[in-house]
């Protein structure tokens, strides 16, 4: 029987590491210059709301674990697919602040009536963390142009913030239709 659930954590952790590059990819298809409003752009809002969404889901259903894989998987395939940061440096960092976030929900979202203050903080916990750790990395580096280094850390403001939570609510509406699914199939 632990076989059965090694295999199934596996495989469930690859679909979500398939599904997030895909919304990565997805993400490419729009403009990167067409934006919504200050620094958050089209491509970005589809992307990262996708993004979060599929770390909820996995985050709740898989477990905890399987966020943090997908998190980390992810966002080292997003560079190396070049859909990722230009800078390597900042890999880690979006790895670390989208594993806060599933770890996060997944350890504390296990009571339904639970689930919208765990996705709540744990969309406002990531956002805080990239929204201090980007700049910080980009100004360690020092070789960055002042105005690139701007963009990046605008990028990594309140737009995660708005995405982790269009992604949560996402999550939230889809969490309970696979619940339903799988106890009747």
């Amino acid at each position: 029987m632990k076989n059965h659930k090694a295999i199934r954590f596996l495989c469930e952790t690859a679909l979500g590491v398939a599904l997030v590059v895909l919304a990565q990819l997805a993400g490419k298809l729009f403009p990167a210059g067409a934006v919504v409003v200050g620094p958050l752009s089209v491509s970005q809002l589809i992307t990262g709301s996708l993004v979060n969404c599929v770390l909820f889901v996995f985050a709740a259903q898989t477990g905890p674990l399987a966020g943090i894989c997908i998190s980390l998987f992810s966002s080292l395939l997003a560079f190396l697919l070049g859909i990722g940061p230009a800078l390597v440096q900042v890999v880690p960092v979006i790895a670390c602040g989208n594993a806060i976030l599933a770890g996060l929900f997944g350890l504390s979202c296990r009571k339904e009536w639970k689930r919208e203050l765990a996705m709540v903080g744990s969309a406002v916990l990531k956002c805080a963390f990239l929204w201090a750790a980007v700049p910080a990395v980009i100004a360690s580096l020092g070789t960055v142009p002042a105005k690139q280094a701007a963009v990046m850390s605008a990028m990594f403001s309140w737009p995660q913030g708005v995405t982790a939570l269009i992604g949560g609510v996402l999550a939230l509406v889809i969490l309970p239709r696979l619940k339903k699914a799988r106890f009747n199939g």
